[in-house]
């Protein structure tokens, strides 16, 4: 096997791209456990098998197709083209269209799966309004992409065609099918990106934080580059075997931006402080948080059913504040207030101190006013009765 530069980083960018879908697995895993998997978990998993897939392709179509298609053909090579070679440029163009399919349906399936993240991370903000129509949006896009697919030529067998011409419409790699894929895909992105950009401008976080963010959204940045590039460089400098790389390069790029939120957990010390139970986090009847000296208690009656509360939700670096000496988010949602304590590694399985054990989510319905004092002070909570004066 010639192991050409090209193949080389189709292969190493898979690796990557691999580690990361199964590091995100593992970090959700851990952190709150397979009853708690939502919908972009188990979306991942299609999205990683299409990738596969369309590493095998580039694999096959560049050594054993040798990068052949039909779009290559001048009307005259047609003509005098050997029929003994008919049958590797038939072979190669189909492999083309496949692989064309592919990328469209991995870049279509990683724009949902980014919906689905933002759902239940905005969960209850007001963004969260813009998520079914962006889905929506997303979905008709698809739906118009499959149609130019299957519409530009027919019958669909003349993309293949040798002789006689079948015309410019009958090419894997015509305008129309290109430019209304790169329209497509740069409108839709834009659209995704926007949605949690008013909650990310009131971040209260730190340097690092704020950099790691700014990376993330580059990221996304690049993945639109790299698809104008695609096009250019095919349309405008021909030169397609590039361009096919640069399809690569923002397949992998989609994946890790998409998975790079999940894999930040696994770089903090309290990931790691607790081991992972066989039956996933841990649930627990007794709720309680810290304010410095002050601490309350309240039991909460969940469903054994019911989902873990998600530990990476947008309000864990939105409107952070410090109380007591503690930092905690606040997230305000019209009557409500969602508490969320100092790391979010504290809701897994509490294998860990006492003081991991006792710091998990709790959602405050009503707001209380506390004054510093000196000492301790325990205030009465209204489901506790007051004692009477005599």
């Amino acid at each position: 096997m010639d192991f050409t530069p090209n193949i080389v980083e189709i292969w190493t960018l898979y690796g990557i791209g691999t580690c990361m879908v199964f590091v995100r697995a593992f970090c959700r895993t851990r952190l709150v456990g397979l009853r708690g998997y939502c919908a972009d978990d188990y979306l991942i998993w299609f999205a990683w098998a299409v990738y596969s897939e369309v590493t095998v392709i580039a694999h096959v179509f560049i050594l054993k197709a040798q990068g052949r298609h039909t779009s290559l053909l001048t009307p005259a090579q047609r003509e005098n083209l050997p029929l003994s070679d008919y049958q590797a440029w038939e072979y190669g163009t189909q492999v083309f269209i496949v692989g064309l399919t592919s990328y469209a349906v991995i870049v279509w399936t990683l724009k949902f799966n980014m919906l689905f993240f933002y759902r239940r991370v905005v969960k209850g903000l007001w963004v969260e309004q813009f998520i079914l129509p962006a889905m929506c949006f997303v979905g008709a896009a698809a739906i118009a992409i499959i149609l130019v697919l299957t519409c530009i030529c027919v019958p669909f067998k003349k993309m293949w065609q040798i002789r006689p011409d079948p015309g410019h419409n009958c090419v894997p790699q015509n305008g129309v099918i290109f430019y209304t894929i790169l329209s497509l895909n740069l409108v839709t992105d834009l659209c995704i990106m926007l949605i949690p950009l008013p909650i990310l401008k009131s971040v209260n976080a730190g340097p690092m934080r704020r950099l790691g963010l700014f990376f993330l959204f580059s990221l996304g940045i690049f993945c639109m580059v790299a698809a104008i590039l695609r096009v250019v460089l095919v349309f405008k400098l021909n030169q397609s075997g590039i361009s096919a790389m640069w399809s690569i390069r923002e397949d992998f790029v989609a994946v890790f931006v998409g998975q790079a939120p999940m894999v930040y957990p696994i770089f903090k010390r309290r990931f790691w402080a607790n081991t992972l139970s066989s039956s996933g986090p841990a649930k627990s009847d007794e709720a309680s948080y810290e304010m410095g000296k002050l601490s309350t208690s309240k039991v909460s009656k969940t469903s054994k059913k019911s989902k873990s509360k998600d530990p990476y939700s947008i309000s864990r670096i939105v409107g952070g504040t410090t109380v007591g000496g503690t930092q905690m988010d606040i997230t305000r949602s019209e009557s409500q207030e969602k508490i969320i304590e100092e790391d979010a590694a504290a809701l897994m399985a509490g294998n860990g101190n006492e003081r991991d054990k006792n710091k998990h989510f709790i959602q405050v319905e009503q707001t209380f006013d506390v004054d510093s004092q000196q000492g301790k002070f325990r205030p009465q909570m209204p489901w506790e009765t007051a004692p009477s004066r005599r």
